[in-house]
């Protein structure tokens, strides 16, 4: 009981209070240094997500309703204080709903396109595996990982009776393939896609087959597969089946034509086709190379760069290494391995939220200062369309959308200016709470100046101290 009683002292003392308060601050601190030097993502591993982080701020909140008990802030001469105290634990308690409940998206809309999924702000590494007769797909994993320190992936996958393992090799801040030539080196075909109106490259080598964005390439495999494009060299000539018919424009012919349905033909390289909704060009075949994985030297003017995860998959007796390009912001194509008997799908980066209504962009304007091409506003007025209603808004700078539990910001354009791009934010109750506990915190502040006048003290029967 002794041993309780010191415990619970130590817990609700004024002591522990100002080292919380000290060492809350200290980090504070140190992860805007840690977030201006190496990143946000690097300072939430390190401090903001961080465990002993959390363990402050929840020993700060239990601290702190320990003194409301402890010195009997239920009366009106220690008003101010209580409010102090309850308005920091309602920040507390809005802070962890927000950890825990909310997230923060982007919704990237072209003119006159309609959608109904955001991607995260934050990383994930997304599992899929299935087999001829069935498939799961597993909780995305959030994944901070930090430019500082070590980072550890240590996750386990039960599938069919089957118990898959990823381990976190190596982690490189920012990186990218690069195709060097070799002797005793491999063709790749180079395909260049646009996603959501970023340029993508991409390389696949001879023998091999990728699914990008949903289309299946194969480049001179033994077989070809149902549904998928079919490029394969015969005498010193590339051809190429498509699934379906497919118009293209040569660019260096500078003619428009089609690839007919399930017929090999001539492919035409330097050519934009459109394939699912996705421009699509097969830019040229580099002989005699070898791909490499290379580390980026930093650039600051690229805010999330393109990270790499180097994994270690094992299952049963089979062990097989897989690089993952990704990271925040990006939502590339899976990668797939067949191991153990399964065919497993990992990726790295961001994931589809779907959102459940959807958005219309009817238009995008963009004004700039006279004579400059720099902009000085831009806006866009969308249509909400939830369950057969329809609704008009128009969202700028400084005005906000809030449809139920989203909120949208106008947060940048494309680069073609072709669309927008909006932040969201879902964190309703988080942010309400949070909101509570800084009104309660000013209105302790306001308090504890008024309870100093003398007409108030004795108009509410405070005793001078």
């Amino acid at each position: 009981m002794k041993l309780i009683n010191k415990f619970l002292q130590l817990l609700f003392s004024t002591k522990l209070t100002g080292v919380l308060l000290l060492v809350f601050a200290v980090a504070m601190a140190v992860a805007t240094f840690i977030e201006n030097d190496f990143g946000t993502e690097t300072s939430k591993a390190l401090v903001y997500n961080a465990k002993w982080f959390e363990w402050v701020i929840l020993l700060m909140g239990v601290n702190f309703m320990g003194n409301i008990a402890k010195y009997n802030l239920f009366s009106w001469a220690k008003a101010p204080t209580f409010l102090y105290h309850i308005g920091f634990i309602i920040v507390i308690l809005g802070a962890g709903i927000t950890r825990y409940r909310g997230y923060e998206a982007l919704v990237t809309i072209k003119e006159k396109e309609t959608v109904q999924k955001a991607l995260s702000i934050d990383s994930y590494l997304q599992v899929a595996i299935s087999n001829k007769s069935q498939k799961q797909v597993y909780p995305s994993k959030l994944l901070m990982m930090s430019k500082l320190g070590t980072n550890y992936i240590n996750e386990s996958y039960h599938f069919a009776h089957k118990k898959l393992k990823v381990k976190l090799k190596e982690y490189l801040p920012s990186a990218e393939y690069v195709l060097k030539d070799s002797a005793n080196g491999f063709n790749y075909l180079h395909l260049v896609m646009a996603e959501e109106s970023q340029r993508k490259d991409f390389y696949i080598k001879k023998g091999e087959r990728k699914n990008l964005y949903g289309v299946t390439v194969a480049f001179d495999t033994p077989l070809k597969q149902e549904g998928e494009i079919f490029v394969i060299q015969k005498k010193g000539v590339y051809y190429a089946q498509f699934p379906e018919v497919t118009d293209y424009f040569s660019m260096i012919e500078n003619k428009a034509s089609f690839y007919p349905k399930d017929s090999l033909v001539p492919l035409k390289f330097k050519a934009l086709s459109t394939i699912k909704e996705i421009p699509l060009v097969f830019n040229e075949v580099l002989e005699n190379k070898i791909k490499k994985l290379e580390k980026k030297e930093e650039d600051r003017s690229v805010k999330n760069p393109e990270s790499a995860l180097v994994l270690e998959v094992s299952s049963g007796k089979e062990v097989k290494q897989v690089t993952l390009l990704g990271g925040k912001g990006y939502a590339n194509p899976k990668t797939t391995l067949y191991i153990n008997g399964m065919h497993v799908n990992l990726n790295y980066g961001s994931r589809p939220i779907a959102l459940p209504f959807s958005l219309t962009l009817k238009d995008f304007v963009l004004e700039r200062y006279p004579g400059s091409e720099s902009p000085s506003a831009f806006y866009s007025y969308l249509d909400v369309i939830d369950k057969n209603k329809i609704s008009s808004h128009k969202i700028f700078m400084n005005n906000v959308l809030d449809y139920g539990e989203f909120r949208f910001f106008q947060s940048a354009y494309l680069p073609d200016e072709s669309g927008t791009i909006l932040s969201v934010n879902h964190d309703r109750w988080g942010t309400r709470i949070t909101y509570i506990g800084y009104f309660l915190l000013a209105l302790g502040m306001v308090c504890s100046l008024l309870w100093n006048i003398k007409w108030i003290r004795s108009l509410l029967k405070i005793p001078v101290l």
